[in-house]
């Protein structure tokens, strides 16, 4: 197959769609993205690719296990140009998820005994990379302002409403003075 006669040196040059970076673990020294965008048959418009299409396209340039180093150029449109080298040279910082599956660390945290109040649920979260990044990218995380009230408030909502809904889903019950029992 043509898979093997690339693997195999017998084909030095490989042409593929986007499709192959995902689905086979093919290293190349030189990887060449010529575009970042394709077409959209349902909104009949070009559109770009997902950053983590490209990035993994990148990625099969140099394999540690087969090459010392290698090579990957990126073919775009003058406009996109600047936002690809910032990319490129400036490391996008990792945000936290910890909001997107709060209502499983907050149950997995009541049943083990570290939060048994509210105000244990705060203090939780101000013990997390997610209250880190709160701070430093507020608006990713609709936050209005970083001052501490905003941070209160914030927090205090965010804990409000996750226990409300494990309340009501039956997983806790929280007395009126703020107690809570798994």
């Amino acid at each position: 197959t043509v898979e093997h006669l690339f693997l195999n040196n017998k084909i030095q040059i490989l042409v593929c769609t986007s499709t192959l970076a995902w689905g086979v673990n093919f290293p190349a020294h030189l990887v060449v993205i010529k575009g970042t965008e394709f077409y959209d048959g349902a909104t009949r418009r070009y559109v770009d690719f997902p950053i983590t299409d490209v990035l993994q396209m990148m990625g099969r340039a140099g394999r540690p296990q087969f090459d010392d180093h290698g090579v990957a150029v990126i073919l775009v449109h003058e406009p996109k140009k600047s936002f690809y080298k910032k990319f490129l040279y400036e490391p996008f910082p990792v945000e936290s998820s910890l909001a997107d599956c709060l209502h499983d660390h907050f149950n997995a945290e009541m049943v083990s005994g570290t939060i048994t109040c509210k105000q244990d649920a705060v203090d939780y979260l101000t013990w997390t990379y997610f209250f880190r990044r709160l701070a430093q990218n507020p608006s990713y995380y609709n936050l209005e302002g970083v001052e501490h009230d905003d941070l209160n408030t914030f927090l205090s909502s965010l804990v409000e409403g996750t226990l409300a809904d494990l309340e009501d889903a039956q997983c806790c019950e929280i007395d009126e003075q703020d107690n809570i029992e798994p």
